[in-house]
């Protein structure tokens, strides 16, 4: 009993230091240094269990603890509090519970004959296999916690990584796999040294076999930092900039109203964009945060040419002379009221331009299941005053604006269309003028007078099914709109920011963060800070934002590879160990 008791204090321990290393209120930025230490107590509690629901119990409560030390600013979210915390915390701790169910799929083939040939130093590889196990089930958990419908990638070691920037360029190979990997891998080592330290005799074979893990994950550990070290420190030539202005309206548009954000959001705009031309310099793009519109478009284009009263949202932005991304919403299907959150895009002249919508939703708070069904939205009446959430996107939409210092550029000829044009003369053998001049100038606009960006909306950006493609459409710049400011703690605003750096690294693309109350921030493919502003402020970011060659990286290529790999060869090993013990019997 005092062994279980002891085990279930390790397994708390672990969540409580791990929730620790994750941005909160006093370590606003997290610890790396923690992180790295926190699955130390999870693995030695975990390889002391003697069943499978002693595994299942201390991963959960691990699980658990995170959980509800890093995110309990979920409980803000008004109404859906039961559902963003209550709901979260039990799904992620029965996720982390099945994975101590894998978990002890490897101690419970350590049969007392293979425990014995152990001791005896027989078995060579018990203690790097039982340390690569473990890192490839962390990783296995934060995979499965963090794709899908009830995707979820906060409480995690990479979130609590982040701010060693060093070991994060590993993202752009492995994705946030490879942070969580090496991370687990390092706890596990620690673990394993205290776990043979404990013991009163250690076999030479064990002893080998640990020096070997410990040179595989320093081998691990100073390729990262190299590779790192590279990447971080290279110089990188911008192609293009784009000077966009992020506006900051420190206003939760469940609490001010659109009347007061439209107020606020116009005037800090045109401080903003006065204050660029005052310079001699143009704006090419303006954001507001999402939300901030709360009439539904297409239809509302019509209203806003005459709201707000004084000067109507289309006339401002014509008066501004700069394209704009405004957070509102979209209706795509009137009869069955389909509604999408999405980025309305005007562009210079105050016209409406199109739109995208957030493809991927908040479970259970945006995305609610069976929501046509008249069972479903009468319950969601009853409990929480309305019937439907939003509906998610089906398109992955590109904008394209022109930049103000490369507006009259001519297309030059390597740029022309055609890649295997056949140039042709007429029977009397005479060229056509015409064509000519198409094979010269390609028929198209310089593309260096513009630039491509997408939108993904709030914490798509952590999102690879909604990123990837984005990206591989032609992305030049990430402009992500976002609302935390419900969450009103500043622990939620940088894990959020946390987990969106990844994005500028894993697809070495700038990023631009235009939210409500913060972090509004512009970094660079390095996931270095080039401009932010101040939490909880009413502020406007100017900067020219650079664009870079659009290259695709290997994560942007191979997508998932790691966890794909890692559970190919944890199966593998399953096998073994299966076909082992059935050996003995």
């Amino acid at each position: 009993m005092k062994s279980v008791i002891l085990q279930v204090f390790c397994a708390l321990f672990s969540g409580i230091i791990e929730g620790a290393a994750i941005p909160n209120e006093l370590l606003l930025h997290g610890s790396p240094l923690l992180a790295l230490l926190s699955p130390v107590p999870l693995y030695i509690s975990l390889y002391k269990a003697k069943t499978y629901k002693e595994s299942f119990l201390l991963f959960f409560i691990q699980t658990l603890t995170v959980h509800l030390i890093s995110s309990f600013w979920l409980a803000n979210f008004r109404d859906f509090a039961i559902f963003t915390l209550g709901a979260s915390a039990v799904g992620t701790a029965i996720e982390g519970g099945l994975t101590g169910v894998i978990f002890h799929a490897l101690p419970s083939f350590r049969s007392r004959t293979t425990a014995l040939e152990e001791e005896a130093g027989k078995t060579a590889f018990a203690p790097a296999a039982r340390i690569l196990w473990f890192a490839s089930c962390m990783l296995a958990y934060e995979w499965f916690k963090s794709v899908g419908f009830l995707a979820y990638p906060w409480g995690t070691l990479f979130l609590a990584a982040a701010n060693w920037k060093i070991f994060a360029q590993i993202a752009s190979i492995t994705g946030i796999w490879g942070i969580t990997f090496i991370y687990a891998l390092a706890g596990a080592l620690i673990g394993e040294g205290l776990f043979l330290l404990s013991q009163r005799a250690v076999s030479q074979a064990s002893a080998l076999s640990y020096r070997a893990a410990a040179c595989f994950t320093a081998a691990v550990w100073g390729l990262s930092a190299l590779y790192g070290c590279f990447q971080y420190f290279i110089p990188r030539q911008e192609e293009k900039t784009i000077h966009t202005v992020a506006v900051q309206q420190n206003m939760d548009p469940w609490e001010g109203g659109e009347a007061k954000s439209l107020a606020v959001s116009m005037r800090l705009t045109e401080e903003a964009v006065r204050s660029v031309r005052e310079k001699e310099q143009e704006v090419d793009l303006v954001l507001w945060s999402e939300g901030v519109l709360e009439r539904s478009f297409p239809d509302a284009r019509f209203h806003y040419m005459h709201a707000p009263e004084g000067e109507s949202l289309s006339d401002f932005i014509q008066r501004m002379g700069v394209p704009f991304v405004i957070g509102g919403q979209t209706r795509v299907n009137r009869a069955r009221r389909h509604y999408c959150n999405s980025a309305i895009f005007y562009d210079a002249k105050g016209n409406y331009a199109g739109f995208y919508s957030k493809t991927h939703l908040v479970p259970f708070a945006e995305a609610i299941p069976f929501a046509d069904s008249p069972v479903v939205q009468q319950l969601m009446e009853s409990m929480l005053g309305f019937s439907a959430g939003w509906t998610p996107g089906w398109q992955y939409t590109l904008f394209r604006v022109p930049t103000g210092n490369r507006k009259y550029l001519d297309c030059p000829v390597e740029y022309k269309s055609q890649s295997s044009p056949v140039v042709s003369l007429d029977l009397q053998g005479n060229s056509d003028p015409r064509a000519t001049m198409d094979f010269l100038e390609g028929g198209q606009d310089n593309p260096d007078n513009f630039v491509t960006f997408s939108v993904p909306i709030c914490f798509e950006d952590a999102f690879a099914d909604v990123c990837t493609p984005l990206f591989k459409l032609g992305t030049e710049v990430f402009m992500n709109i976002t609302n935390d400011s419900w969450s009103h703690t500043a622990s939620a605003e940088y894990q959020h920011y946390a987990i969106a750096s990844y994005l500028a690294i894993e697809y070495r693309t700038t990023l631009v963060r235009a939210a409500n109350s913060g972090y509004t921030v512009v970094l660079d493919p390095a996931g270095r800070v080039l401009a932010d502003l101040p939490l909880f402020t009413e502020a406007a970011l100017s900067f020219p934002v650079p664009v870079y060659a659009h290259k695709p990286t290997v994560y942007s290529r191979l997508g998932d590879w790691l966890p794909y790999t890692v559970f190919i060869l944890m199966g593998l090993y399953g096998i073994v160990l299966i076909w082992r013990a059935r050996r003995e019997e």
